[in-house]
């Protein structure tokens, strides 16, 4: 299929580029040119959004599995403005977070062979077993492993070209050799659901340990006299950040921090959508527990946040209102995920096509993703 996509502008690596055509062949960039006129034209073109923590929404639980269920949910993100993802399986019996790496592979091989739309599958991402009783969030302290390299194994096995990234506590007993472990395996490591002190942060940053899970989210709080390993976080300047920009999990003057803190390179803007994201308002049962959806924000039984409240289009649209140049707002959506996992992006001729168009108000319009458009409003 060889399709051309036109936009009044374009956002490149060089930065904004106006009147631009995009060739397309077999889901491929073939070249970029002058040029406005398309197949599908929109006002802004970016590179697809990439969302590398994930665990569900619009009903799908990732921890649930279903093939079917799960094409469903990557075509209603497709057509929500989401170019693609890591699937990203919870702390939970190991038998359960294999079985979700199972239903990720199954479905990465049939996008593989152009047998599935939506957005693209680009792999998983634990969020855990190995993360700090101290810092659950809302994990399940029932379903924490204690790290050893021999857990890991048994955990991956047969799944070791699936798995991207995992988050874990770098301060447990035994992390260490986890995380020499998944080095020389070459998936990434992020802390995430952690108590590490300051000092413990820096060493796990030389040990290999490359960015933050959801920042401050789960996570041993900042204090002047404690400043804990997201001050060391902030301050290194190659560790990348995860962020929630729904506007609640972080509020706002924290997010300027973040943002200013990483610059424009190393924040990641994040969903960490859950089941019930972008449910209507009301009450649903998830794995056995109530979750009550009000005003989008999910929350468990007692009030504690149990999972991001928007999908990366509308944390993209939070992070322009507080100030954001929109061509670096769409970068913390897309790009920097891509360099932190060390997977291919650009508009480079021979890249697969993977974009996200929008409107002149940056409502996302359509998304190319496997060689296919998703329009918005073809969602059910």
């Amino acid at each position: 299929m060889r399709l051309t996509l036109g936009a009044d502008r374009v956002l490149t690596e060089q930065g904004w580029e106006q009147n631009r055509i995009v060739e397309i062949e077999n889901g491929k960039i073939v070249r970029t040119a002058s040029g406005s006129c398309g197949d599908y034209h929109c006002h802004t073109l970016t590179l697809g959004l990439i969302d590398p923590h994930i665990h569900g929404g619009d009903g799908f639980d990732v921890m649930q599995p279903s093939v079917e269920a799960m094409e469903r949910w990557l075509l209603r993100l497709a057509e929500s403005g989401v170019g693609g993802v890591l699937a990203s399986p919870y702390t939970g019996p190991v038998e359960v977070m294999r079985s979700s790496l199972e239903m990720i592979a199954q479905v990465m091989e049939r996008q593989k062979k152009g047998e599935a739309p939506g957005a693209r599958l680009l792999g998983a991402h634990l969020e855990g077993p190995f993360i700090s009783r101290d810092r659950l969030g809302a994990m399940e302290a029932q379903f924490v492993q204690t790290p050893s390299a021999e857990t890991c194994r048994k955990l991956l096995q047969g799944y070791e070209h699936v798995v991207k990234e995992i988050t874990l506590a770098p301060e447990e007993p035994g992390a260490g050799e986890v995380i020499s472990l998944l080095k020389g395996m070459g998936i990434r490591v992020q802390a995430g659901h952690c108590n590490a002190t300051y000092e413990e942060g820096l060493s796990a940053f030389e040990s290999g340990v490359g960015a933050v899970c959801h920042i401050f989210n789960a996570s041993r709080p900042v204090l002047h006299r404690d400043p804990g390993y997201l001050t060391a976080a902030l301050t290194e300047r190659e560790i990348y950040c995860e962020l929630i920009a729904d506007l609640v999990h972080v509020h706002p003057g924290v997010v300027q921090l973040v943002r200013h803190c990483k610059g424009p390179d190393r924040l990641m803007l994040v969903s960490d959508a859950v089941p019930t994201t972008n449910l209507p308002d009301g009450e649903y049962e998830d794995n056995g527990q109530m979750v009550e959806v009000k005003d989008g924000i999910s929350r468990i039984k007692g009030g504690g946040l149990c999972g991001g409240g928007t999908y990366l289009p509308g944390a993209v649209k939070n992070l322009i209102s507080l100030g954001a140049p929109d061509c670096q707002a769409c970068r913390t959506a897309s790009e920097n995920a891509m360099r932190w996992l060390g997977l291919p992006y650009g508009l480079q001729a021979g890249r697969e096509a993977l974009l996200t168009g929008w409107t002149e108000e940056m409502e996302p319009l359509f998304v190319l993703a496997g060689g296919r458009i998703h329009r918005k409003e073809q969602a059910s």
